[in-house]
């Protein structure tokens, strides 16, 4: 099925200053190298738009000029790819986070995300606040989030059945 070519485990690694203008071109990079890497086209562009989704987030939330760094690993196996996204943000906006992610990751991925949209809907704050719901839901990948200090790190892991 979305099965990952079965050759030497493959990965990269990205730090670069929180700015807009290298979202795009960094998940194009990304786009590329899962791409020729995984079997499924498919999963590859759900993978991609979950590291650009992130990566909007970690620069959206960054704090002054320190580094926002993406990973994304594949296995030996050919199984699974794993990806973080790191970045430093104020305690104000990681417990925005982190009450966010709580109400993401309740439920079914369908459900919840449903019930962010309808949230979105009525907000009248200019926030959606969709997309860790949404890479939840159209990835389909397990989610998690690590805070040290200052640090938030954000891992989603797709293993293909």
């Amino acid at each position: 099925m979305d099965k990952i070519e079965k050759e030497q485990p493959g990965y990269i690694e990205l730090k670069f200053g929180p700015r807009w203008k290298y979202i795009a071109v960094v998940r194009a990079f990304i786009q590329n190298f899962l791409a020729i890497s995984f079997t499924d086209p498919t999963l590859a562009d759900k993978i991609a738009m979950a590291v650009s989704e992130l990566l909007e987030n970690a620069v959206k939330y960054a704090t002054g000029d320190d580094e926002t760094g993406v990973s994304v690993k594949l296995n030996s196996e050919g199984t699974s790819v794993i990806v973080s996204v790191t970045n430093s943000s104020t305690p104000e906006s990681i417990a925005s986070l982190q009450s966010n992610w709580g109400s993401a990751m309740e439920g079914e991925p369908l459900a919840a995300y449903i019930k962010k949209m309808q949230e979105s809907a009525v907000r009248t704050d200019s926030k959606s606040q969709l997309g860790i719901v949404r890479i939840r839901y159209e990835t389909g990948a397990k989610m998690s989030l690590d805070v040290k200090g200052n640090k938030v790190t954000i891992t989603l892991e797709h293993t293909s059945k």
